[in-house]
């Protein structure tokens, strides 16, 4: 079930629940309260950083599901837009993408333009042109 559950694996979802049990008050907001969940942040940020070859001055930010971080990325690009001039952002994406880019696009004043899928189930680039 895509979103959902990706393993019936018990050794996995032990391991969830005591990784949960160890962390359920935590609340990265307080972050002196919980200072291991801000090294947690930082340490995966810059892992993710030096395996995509970050330049000097990269940065990141982590987040909780699938919703917020296509939510978060776009709020990005569209600031990062602003700076360049664009006025009237707009996300091409196909039918079938994630309804986080719906939302997403409503709050953050994004037109979002859908794009059919072929017989194949791919996105069509012609499609994607027009």
């Amino acid at each position: 079930m895509s979103g959902g559950v990706y393993t019936d694996k018990k050794e996995h979802w032990d391991f969830i629940a005591s990784t949960m049990r160890e962390n359920i008050e935590s609340n990265p907001l307080h972050f002196v309260e919980f200072a291991h969940v801000g090294q947690l942040d930082a340490e995966v940020i810059k892992m993710t950083l030096d395996a995509f070859h970050g330049p000097e001055g990269s940065c990141g930010v982590t987040s909780s599901g699938g919703t917020e971080s296509i939510f978060l990325a776009m709020l990005a690009y569209r600031e990062e837009g602003r700076k360049r001039g664009i006025t009237k952002p707009n996300v091409v994406a196909p039918f079938t993408a994630h309804a986080a880019f719906d939302k997403a696009s409503f709050y953050l004043g994004i037109e979002l333009r859908k794009v059919k899928i072929g017989k194949d189930l791919k996105i069509d680039a012609r499609n994607m042109k027009k």
